[in-house]
């Protein structure tokens, strides 16, 4: 699209701010649900700037706008918005409370949509508005939506049921885990606003959301009147049993009548402020907690973790056909796009395949560099010879969840692209061969991985790994491995290993792979199961820079590889493979 139809975007915003005497809006890229993935008829963000990445938020002033977003994005965020309409800034280098006190907005008032920020998001930004002499103003209405004229409907689909033998608990055992988790917090009841959270509960699934295979829906439930989901009662059907009943959301108020004054949870990071306006007017004791289903939930049970290998598995075979293809293709005569459509058309053949767990990033050269790059189709750029093809992708199959990222060299390779990506090797290897105490946290781990790369002289501006749901959210709560992961890490977790490095404007290196944390041997310690099953690209490492133990973890990870999936790929694909994992 053009700058002047984001212009003329703006202008409308601007006109229905002065109708209804606001002076700024707030656009966060969220719907109620606060998932990392929106409905489409949701993207606000992606409507009034141009911008599309997965998390950033938007102020809009009368006379200037900006936007504010993390280091993944702060090259999309310049390319995508006009320099003329939009100020860009990567947080938390300036974030909106320091860029607004460089402002001259005293006695301003911002508009928010009540639906769509969270009770604790609503308190920190008021705060931080009041030290810029604004105030805060929680709306009923939207702006964008007045102006939204081909704004797309949501389509209604069914939920599914996801069976006692792939879930590994019944929803009975899940219940009474909560239950307890209540009675700890000395609560009666409690309101989970995580759409996961409700999904891995009540062993559902469905299709909302493109990449996040869930049913959008808040749930109630009271340790003795039991479960009561919170969603549109027609797509509920297919999953309605003994266990659950569904109510309209707009009828909260009615079913928090006959419990007025219990002690009552709710989650104030994920809670939407209308919705923690109803909670307040009914008479119940607010509790204020984080999620007791998150916690829960992300320690997998064994049968979940061998769905998660089954899936890996799959993925694997499919990963090694797509990179023995590639190998022979003259691929510098195809777009970005195309390679992101192959891989997903070939791992759609699979009878098990439900769909993406993201939106693939196929970044070549100088895109590679832009860490969450998305290839649009006519948008996107050949790839480059003789430089690098960063690949994210991953898939939900029924039984388990896959996140995988491949650096893929196209063409020939100079000493700097050898170099970087070794050290990225390094730190992916620290962090997989790591033995640490239990209770070792994000952080702790984050250090680790990075290590090799500082020595290096090099860093990467994301986290080093994340949480991943079980056919739920790619992206999964409450622990990660980052600067800023506090929380401990522990067994049954499934994380994400995947350090990088990034020379703007001209490549990007990434190599993931998923693990389980599993305890070790040696009582008190934890330690990793690496669960991806795929190739890392040999003609890019500098065996000069490792270690024989580093060397030794490289050939036992292409050696497993090989065992794993050798005997299931094409008979083409299996000479291709047995080079691939050839020893060092």
């Amino acid at each position: 699209m053009t700058a002047q139809i984001f212009s003329e975007r703006l202008k409308a915003l601007r006109a229905q701010m002065d109708t209804h005497n606001i002076d700024g809006w707030i656009i966060g890229r969220e719907d109620m649900y606060q998932g990392e993935e929106v409905p489409a008829s949701d993207e606000r963000l992606a409507y009034i700037s141009g911008f599309t990445g997965s998390a950033g938020t938007a102020i809009v002033f009368t006379d200037h706008a900006a936007l504010f977003s993390d280091g993944r994005y702060s090259l999309q965020m310049e390319k995508q918005t006009d320099a003329a309409a939009w100020s860009c800034h990567t947080m938390p280098d300036i974030d909106i409370g320091s860029w607004l006190k460089t402002q001259t907005l005293t006695g301003r008032t911002i508009g928010v949509d009540a639906r769509l920020i969270t009770l604790s998001a609503f308190d920190k930004l008021s705060a931080v508005m009041r030290e810029s002499g604004l105030s805060l103003k929680a709306m009923a209405f939207n702006p964008i939506d007045m102006i939204w004229q081909d704004r797309p409907i949501a389509e209604v689909t069914p939920a599914r049921t996801m069976a006692n033998d792939i879930a590994g608990e019944t929803i009975d055992s899940k219940l009474d885990r909560l239950a307890d988790s209540l009675t700890d917090f000395g609560c009666d009841a409690v309101l989970l606003s995580r759409t996961d959270a409700v999904n891995w509960l009540a062993n559902i699934r469905g299709h909302d959301l493109a990449c996040t295979p869930v049913k959008l829906a808040f749930a109630l439930y009271h340790r003795e009147n039991g479960l009561i989901i919170l969603a549109d009662r027609q797509p509920m059907l297919p999953v309605l049993n003994e266990h659950m009943a569904v109510v309209p959301l707009e009828q909260l108020d009615e079913l928090l009548e006959p419990i007025a004054g219990c002690d009552f949870m709710v989650d104030p990071a994920s809670l939407p402020k209308a919705v923690h306006q109803v909670i307040s007017d009914s008479g119940v004791n607010i509790v204020t907690a984080p999620c007791p289903v998150t916690k829960i939930k992300a320690q997998k049970n064994p049968v979940e973790l061998d769905g998660f290998r089954k899936a890996h598995q799959i993925d694997g075979i499919v990963m090694a056909e797509f990179l023995c293809w590639l190998d022979h293709a003259d691929v510098t005569q195809m777009r970005e796009s195309a390679l992101a459509d192959k891989l997903l058309s070939m791992r759609a053949t699979h009878p098990d395949f439900i769909s993406p767990s993201f939106e693939t990033i196929a970044g070549s050269g100088a895109n590679g560099a832009i860490v969450h790059y998305r290839a649009v189709a006519g948008q996107d750029s050949l790839i480059q010879n003789n430089s690098l093809f960063l690949l994210d992708s991953g898939a939900h199959y029924r039984f388990g969840t896959t996140d995988i990222t491949r650096t893929i060299l196209i063409g020939d390779a100079d000493a700097e692209m050898r170099r970087a990506f070794t050290a990225v090797l390094r730190g992916h290897i620290a962090l997989a061969r790591a033995h640490v105490p239990v209770g070792t946290t994000g952080m702790q781990l984050d250090t680790i991985a990075r290590t090799p790369i500082w020595s290096a002289g090099l860093d990467y501006a994301h986290g080093t790994g994340h949480g991943v749901g079980h056919v739920l959210s790619v992206h999964e709560g409450p622990a990660s491995i980052s600067k800023r992961g506090s929380l401990s890490v522990s067994a049954g977790m499934v994380l994400s290993n995947e350090p990088g490095y990034y020379k703007t404007g001209s490549w990007g290196i990434r190599i993931e792979n998923l693990i389980a944390v599993k305890a070790a041997s040696t009582a008190g310690f934890i330690e990793f199961e690496t669960l991806t099953m795929t190739p890392i690209d040999r003609r890019l490492i500098d065996k000069t820079m490792l270690s024989e133990a580093e060397i030794a973890w490289v050939d036992i990870y292409h050696q497993w590889v090989l065992s794993q999936i050798g005997a299931d790929v094409s008979p083409p694909c299996q000479a291709w493979l047995i080079n691939a994992c050839a020893p060092l």
